[in-house]
C-alpha cells in the first residue's frame, strides 16, 4: 500500500483479504485528510493577516476555499472514480494557483497559503497513489520553484517532504487497522459458524438420539410400531442432513412454508403442531431473521415432544410494527422457569439465536399450564450476522 497508495486496492491490483467496497467507504475520508489541513491552515494564514489583509489576499483565499470544498463533495459522490480524476485536477488547480500566486512572493500569507496547497496536492497523491506519485509530485513542485525562487526552494522541498511522510504513515495505519478489523470478522465469523454447526447437531442428531431413549407407552403393545416411527423418524432426519451437507439451504422460501414444512417434519416424529397464520401476506423478513424463527420454533416443538406429555402444540404467526411475532404454545406438563436450571437447547437453540439477529426470545412455563415460547424477529437486522 505504501508503494500504490489506498487507491490501489479499488483497481486490478488489490492486496488479497481487503474487499474494494471496504476501500470505497474509506477513500472519500482519507481526502478530507487534506482538505481539512489546507482549511486550517487557511484559516491560520487570514488570522496572520487580520481582517484588514489585501483585496489580493482575500481573492486567493477564496480561489483556494472553494475548489477544496467541491472537491470534497465531489469525491463523497463518485469515490469508485476519485483516485483517477481527484489526483489530476487538484495538481491542475495546484499549477495554475502557484503560477498566479507567483507575482506576489513577496507577501507571506499568499505564499504561505499557496505552500499549503501544494503540500495537499502531494498529501493526495500519496494517500491515492502511494509514494513514488507522491515524490514525483514533490518534484513537479519544487522545480519549477527552483527556477523561480531559488531561495525558498529548500524550505518548499522539506516542507512537501514532511507531507508526504505524514500520507505515508495514514497510508500505513489504514491499512494496519483494515487487516486488524478483517481478521477480527473472520475470527468472529469462525466462532459463529462453529456455534451454528453446535445448534445444528443439537437440534437434529441429539434431539433424535433422546427422543428414541424415551419409553414410550406403545413400545411394549405394539414394537412394530415404535420401530416403524423411529425408522420414519430417522429417515426424515437424515434426509435433513443430507439437504444441509450439500448446501441446499431453505433461501427463498418464505417464512409461512418453512412453518408448513416444519410441521410435516414434527408430525412424522409423532407431535401435531397446528400453524396458525394470523395474516396471509408473506412478510418480508430478511433470511436471516426467517431462518431464526423457523429454527427456534422448532427447538421449542422438540421440547414440547420431549418434556410436555402432550402430542399437540400451536403454532402462531403474526405480523406486528417492525417485525414478525411468532408463538410456540403447548398445553402439557410445563415446568418452573425459575428453577429449572436453563439447558443448552433454552439458552443458546432459541434465545442466544434470537439475540444474534436482533431479535427477542421469552419463555413462559409454569407446572400443569403448559409452555408458551414466544419470539419476535425484527423485519431488519439491528445487529450484524456472523
Amino acid at each position: 500500500m505504501l508503494v500504490g497508495g489506498v487507491g490501489v486496492l479499488t483497481g486490478r491490483h488489490q492486496v488479497p483479504g481487503i474487499p474494494a467496497r471496504l476501500v470505497q467507504t474509506t477513500l472519500p475520508w482519507l481526502v478530507l485528510i487534506p482538505v481539512a489541513f489546507r482549511l486550517a491552515m487557511l484559516v491560520q494564514a487570514l488570522w496572520t493577516a487580520g481582517l484588514g489583509g489585501s483585496s489580493v489576499l482575500w481573492t486567493f483565499a477564496v480561489l483556494h476555499l472553494v475548489p477544496n470544498i467541491a472537491e470534497a463533495v465531489w469525491f463523497f459522490r463518485h469515490s469508485a472514480t476519485g483516485t483517477r480524476l481527484v489526483p489530476v485536477a487538484d495538481t491542475g488547480f495546484a499549477v495554475l494557483f502557484a503560477l498566479g500566486a507567483a507575482p506576489f512572493a513577496q507577501d507571506t500569507a499568499i505564499t504561505s497559503i499557496t505552500w499549503t496547497h501544494l503540500m495537499g496536492t502531494v498529501m493526495i497523491w500519496a494517500l491515492l497513489r502511494g509514494a513514488p506519485a507522491g515524490a514525483l509530485a514533490i518534484g513537479c513542485a519544487v522545480v519549477p520553484h527552483t527556477l523561480l525562487d531559488p531561495a525558498s526552494s529548500l524550505g518548499l522541498l522539506l516542507t512537501l517532504t514532511t507531507a508526504l511522510v505524514a500520507s505515508l504513515a495514514v497510508v500505513g495505519l489504514v491499512g494496519a487497522s483494515m487487516r486488524f478489523a478483517l481478521g477480527f470478522g473472520e475470527q468472529q465469523g469462525r466462532a459463529a459458524e462453529r456455534e451454528r454447526h453446535r445448534r445444528d447437531v443439537h437440534d437434529t442428531v441429539l434431539q433424535v438420539m433422546e427422543s428414541f431413549a424415551i419409553p414410550a407407552p406403545a413400545d411394549e403393545l405394539d414394537p412394530a410400531a415404535s420401530l416403524d416411527r423411529v425408522r420414519r423418524t430417522a429417515r426424515a432426519q437424515a434426509m435433513r442432513i443430507r439437504i444441509s451437507l450439500e448446501h441446499e439451504s431453505t433461501e427463498g422460501i418464505g417464512l409461512h412454508q418453512r412453518l408448513r414444512l416444519l410441521a410435516a417434519e414434527m408430525a412424522a416424529e409423532g407431535l401435531r403442531a397446528e400453524v396458525v397464520i394470523q395474516d396471509d401476506s408473506a412478510p418480508e423478513l430478511p433470511e436471516e431473521a426467517a431462518m431464526a424463527l423457523h429454527d427456534s420454533a422448532r427447538e421449542a416443538l422438540r421440547n414440547t415432544l420431549k418434556h410436555s406429555g402432550t402430542r399437540r402444540a400451536v403454532v402462531s404467526v403474526e405480523q406486528i410494527g417492525g417485525g414478525v411475532s411468532l408463538t410456540v404454545r403447548d398445553h402439557g406438563a410445563g415446568f418452573d422457569v425459575g428453577d429449572r436450571r436453563r439447558g443448552f437447547g433454552l439458552e443458546n437453540s432459541i434465545i442466544a439465536r434470537m439475540a444474534e439477529i436482533g431479535g427477542f426470545a421469552r419463555i413462559e412455563s409454569s407446572p400443569g399450564l403448559g409452555t408458551r415460547v414466544v419470539l419476535l424477529a425484527p423485519s431488519v437486522l439491528r445487529l450484524p450476522v456472523g
